[in-house]
């Protein structure tokens, strides 16, 4: 599998994912973001088959462009203006589960509106791919109550959990969907450990009972980096 995933945490996470067989595609920092969200992969890129949309102010000059069209992606750049405060940091932070699609309609940058599939699911919320851990196509784990609420209005499995508890530095908190992502179809990475969270357990039970197995990359407790951003195979 390949994954997009920001550069700056090269060092805290490269042998775990190379270990796990993962080829990591490493982001370069969009200078267009506040100075500590600048190497969040869902601030950075949306990926729908093919398809990439990558911040514009990573596009031109950029070898990351040349790689993944050397490699068969299609990219093109964002369309509206980014910048450091929402919602011009959150054009891409869409949630794709494979049926359903978490988003902000006011937020999202309009590159990747031709690219919006399967049940629209639209919040408030502009940062809905960090505020939700995908687990399968119709079930999510998530802090935001409007994110939960949405998500359930349209059938969707959401496990509801405590705000906090996951580091993101220069902030109060973080979120879980930045704090994880899919390596596999049945197995859920997490940047730490669960351990300090009050909802560990029903975490993982929820995981479990959808047939789901973990991987903790580091030994760290649990922190937020934007998450990261699964791209097709291609044959």
């Amino acid at each position: 599998m390949r994954l997009l995933i920001g550069r700056r945490y090269r060092e805290k996470l490269a042998q775990s994912l190379g270990a796990l067989g993962i080829e990591p595609v490493w982001l370069p920092d969009d200078p267009a973001l506040d100075q500590r969200l600048v190497g969040h992969a869902d601030l950075l890129a949306f990926a729908s088959g093919r398809q990439i949309v990558l911040a514009e102010e990573l596009c031109d000059p950029s070898n990351i462009v040349n790689y993944l069209t050397n490699m068969g992606y299609h990219v093109r750049p964002t369309k509206n203006t980014r910048g450091s405060r929402y919602p011009a940091d959150a054009g891409l932070c869409v949630c794709t589960t494979g049926k359903y699609t978490i988003y902000a309609p006011d937020a999202i940058d309009d590159a990747i509106r031709p690219l919006i599939g399967g049940i629209p699911v639209t919040v408030a919320q502009g940062y809905a791919k960090c505020a939700a851990c995908v687990v399968d196509d119709r079930s999510i784990i998530t802090a935001d109550a409007g994110v939960s609420r949405a998500a359930k209005s349209v059938g969707m499995d959401v496990l509801d959990i405590a705000p906090g508890h996951i580091r993101l530095d220069g902030y109060e908190y973080g979120f879980i969907g930045g704090a994880s992502f899919k390596i596999d179809d049945d197995v859920i990475a997490f940047t730490g450990t669960l351990d300090e969270h009050p909802d560990r357990e029903r975490i993982l039970c929820f995981l479990a009972e959808r047939g789901k197995m973990v991987e903790f990359l580091t030994q760290e407790p649990i922190f937020d980096i934007g998450g990261a951003i699964c791209l097709s195979a291609l044959p």
